[in-house]
């Protein structure tokens, strides 16, 4: 990668992903078609696309012209996509063959044209699997989805997710960890100096625009999920967009920040103390970021991510902590073309970790607020990937005590 400058803002120049990466994927997905009696697969939503055949529009999916990618069991991938995208896709992705229908058509938009691919190439006993399953989604109208599905018959739609899309995305390769490393790496170095770019006086919006500034001043591509949140003695809740409110003495400022380059994901945050922070603040840091080595030390090939989850928990229950742990439904999950992805770090989950997956460790606990008793929210993230021999942080490490902007 080389570095291009543009005044302030930089930017990072990088390769594409060469076409045997993606015709690997093509081969491991069908190895999964294979073991689970599915004919076909048809990839529709923008993440499966970008997956399979390196996608590069920034905004693939739209609510008329969707795009679909059909797998068969041998022979090269049929994009189905509108007049204009085919040529697109045979100027700009390694898919070649490409079917088109006139758009936008809102009476017929692709239902046809997928349907006479679809009966063309397939058998009438032949399963289809499509994007059903668990933190999936389809990538065009659920009455469109309907239709197809009738015109089709005999041949049947089901699930891809689960047995197929889920587990090839779960484990990146190489190329996709670079990706993820740069990206966790940018916000990294934006997050380390930012403390001196603040001030007390500063609203939510204003801490956070310079924030995703010093992001794109280093060579981040997109800031597409910041969330800022503040309160005095800490914050109530993890999620939220920065407003128009001051940030004043005593306060902790949250950042987490989901941040793109070239469409993979970072997502982790920090903490600010505008002045030193209280006791009840500064005891609820420690105890999130020792549960947080703990999972990161805990994250391991061959291991169920449920324990990952128990090495955390222990600390979050344990006599250091004068309030109570809360896991927000889960302490961490994955990422990598969309965030948040699977597997979840909870309990009941025993997804079996293994070398290349990204983990996102996140544990979080709640404590009496120093000034008035009521509750507040600690809440640490870090990425990791599993290696052959334990995990990896993709980001700089949280300090262990909370930055502090100068009154």
């Amino acid at each position: 990668m080389n570095d291009v400058g543009m005044g302030s803002i930089r930017t990072i120049q990088y390769d594409p992903f060469p076409r045997i990466e993606y015709e690997g994927r093509v081969e491991r997905a069908r190895r999964l078609m294979k073991e689970h009696a599915i004919d076909a697969v048809l990839a529709t939503c923008e993440h499966n696309l970008r997956y399979f055949i390196g996608e590069p529009s920034t905004t693939p999916q739209q609510t008329t012209r969707p795009r679909f990618l059909l797998i068969l069991s041998s022979g090269n991938p049929v994009a189905v996509v509108p007049e204009g995208i085919d040529q697109f896709y045979k100027d700009t992705t390694w898919v070649k063959n490409c079917r088109s229908w006139p758009s936008p058509n809102p009476k017929d938009e692709g239902v046809s044209a997928l349907a006479g691919v679809l009966r063309e190439l397939l058998p009438e006993d032949a399963k289809i699997g499509v994007e059903l399953g668990a933190e999936s989604r389809l990538g065009f109208p659920a009455g469109d989805f309907l239709r197809a599905a009738d015109a089709i018959k005999p041949r049947t739609f089901v699930d891809a997710s689960d047995p197929i899309f889920t587990p090839l995305r779960m484990v990146k390769s190489p190329l996709e960890v670079g990706r993820i490393r740069t990206v966790c790496g940018l916000v990294s170095d934006a997050f380390e100096g930012l403390a001196t770019k603040l001030r007390l006086g500063m609203t939510e919006r204003e801490a956070c625009r310079q924030f995703e500034f010093e992001c794109f001043s280093r060579g981040v591509e997109k800031t597409s999920k910041i969330v800022g949140v503040s309160g005095r003695g800490g914050y109530t809740r993890p999620y939220g967009v920065p407003t128009d409110k001051i940030l004043s003495d005593g306060d902790v400022l949250f950042i987490d920040a989901g941040c793109l380059f070239d469409f993979y994901w970072s997502d982790f945050d920090r903490h600010f103390a505008f002045g030193a922070p209280d006791p009840h603040t500064q005891d609820a840091y420690q105890v999130v970021w020792d549960a947080t080595e703990a999972g990161i030390a805990a994250a391991k090939p061959g291991i169920p991510i449920c324990d990952v989850w128990s090495a955390m928990s222990a600390v979050l229950n344990g006599s250091n902590n004068r309030g109570k742990a809360t896991n927000i439904g889960r302490m961490g999950h994955s990422m990598g073309l969309w965030m948040p992805e699977l597997p979840s770090v909870q309990p009941d989950d025993k997804t079996i970790l293994k070398p290349g997956m990204i983990i996102n460790i996140e544990p979080s606990t709640s404590y009496p607020s120093y000034f008035d008793g009521l509750p507040k929210l600690m809440l640490h993230e870090e990425v990791v990937v599993v290696t052959e021999t334990g995990s990896q942080l993709l980001t700089s490490r949280a300090p262990r005590k909370m930055p502090v902007v100068a009154i």
